[in-house]
């Protein structure tokens, strides 16, 4: 970055001597012409020497104000590096998702649902500058690029896989869920389900379909949150009978245990029966028990949101890959649709260029535009 900072202020100084070199020519050439034009005389004399002042001035004026107007508005290293970039062009992957046939409203939704991919892939530029009293950091930021149209939206990334930055770790796995997650029939809003842990008697309930999140998978990738990790569960509300109250209650306070299972009865055509890890339970709402049951009586169930994991996933790194490919695709593709109803209705095929490819938006063609770091 140094030799070619050096080179361009070089050719900078070259270019703006040579502009002044000839805007000097210029004035002179006019100035014969003019004296010329005005014949032999004392007239003419004055008219030279005035011309001659006032080309040399404005020689100086022109060379001083454009040093001047480069120093104080010129790029700084950072900038130059980008601008070089764009210039020259800078290695990209591609990312092509073909859409379904919805709305202009809907693929921007789906712009938007992909935020966060589009700024995890931006690449920055940083430089730092020293001075006299010391030195300053200059950070500039290449986004990624995207170009809609009706039937496509295409995503050129800022930094390439291979740099030093990669894709979040989901978002290979949420773009193959979201693939002709449309063709995917809906869950019903309610889903029977019982709970068995060890002699207890079977907990029956209703699953709040419209509530499924893959915990990871929404408030990590999509939402573009970072919260600290989280465990690699779907969390569900459900509604319990009252008459389970109690051991509901004693669970939130004291834990489940362990070998706790949720049995999930099948949906047919859409969802088959499952066993799943039941590893969360909490009641909603307030703290104190006279409050819950209050509310509880007053509604006729007891309102939980649990935390569910297929049998034997363990919590560690890569879970949340694991966990997409063993839940059923009805469960993933009911959570996409219930965080992002355009990902998961717009998308019907992905592909994803693993190598990169040389890539600047000035000469890629028209329909592209920089995504928001």
């Amino acid at each position: 970055m140094g030799f070619l900072s050096f080179a361009f202020n070089a050719a900078t100084v070259v270019l703006l001597m040579f502009g002044v070199l000839v805007l000097g020519v210029v004035l002179f050439g006019v100035r014969e012409a003019l004296a010329g034009w005005m014949g032999t005389s004392r007239a003419t004399d004055r008219f030279r020497k005035f011309t001659s002042y006032f080309t040399w001035g404005t020689c100086i004026a022109a060379l001083v104000g454009g040093f001047v107007l480069y120093v104080t508005r010129g790029p700084d290293p950072a900038e130059l590096e980008r601008g070089m970039a764009k210039l020259f062009t800078y290695p990209s992957n591609r990312i092509r998702i073909d859409l379904n046939n919805v709305s202009e409203a809907q693929r921007h939704e789906l712009v938007r649902a992909l935020q966060p991919l589009l700024a995890s892939t931006s690449r920055e530029f940083y430089q730092r500058v020293t001075t006299r009293r010391g030195g300053y950091a200059v950070e500039v930021t290449l986004p990624s690029y995207y170009r809609l149209t009706a039937d496509r939206l295409e995503i050129a990334t800022g930094e390439s896989f291979g740099n030093g930055k990669t894709m979040p770790v989901l978002f290979p796995q949420v773009l193959a869920h979201a693939a002709n997650a449309a063709a995917v029939p809906s869950l019903p809003a309610a889903i029977d389900a019982q709970i068995v842990a060890g002699d207890q008697a079977p907990v029956p309930l209703s699953l709040v379909s419209k509530t499924a999140e893959l915990m990871v998978l929404t408030r990590q990738t999509l939402r573009g949150t970072q919260p600290l990790p989280a465990p690699c569960l779907m969390a569900i509300q459900a509604q319990v009978p009252t008459d389970h109250f109690e051991w509901l209650f004693g669970a939130d306070r004291n834990g489940l245990g362990k070998d706790v299972r949720l049995q999930v009865n099948a949906v047919l055509g859409v969802l088959p029966a499952g066993t799943y890890e039941l590893r969360q339970l909490t009641l909603l709402g307030s703290e104190r028990k006279r409050v819950l049951w209050e509310r509880a009586a007053a509604q006729g169930h007891v309102s939980v949101q649990l935390g569910l994991a297929p049998v034997g996933l363990r919590e560690s790194p890569g879970c949340e890959a694991r966990l997409l490919k063993q839940l059923d695709r009805a469960w993933t593709v009911t959570a996409l649709r219930n965080v992002s109803p355009a990902l998961a209705s717009a998308v019907k095929q992905v592909d994803i260029e693993q190598r990169p490819s040389r890539f600047s938006p000035w000469y890629a063609g028209f329909g592209w535009v920089a995504a928001q770091p």
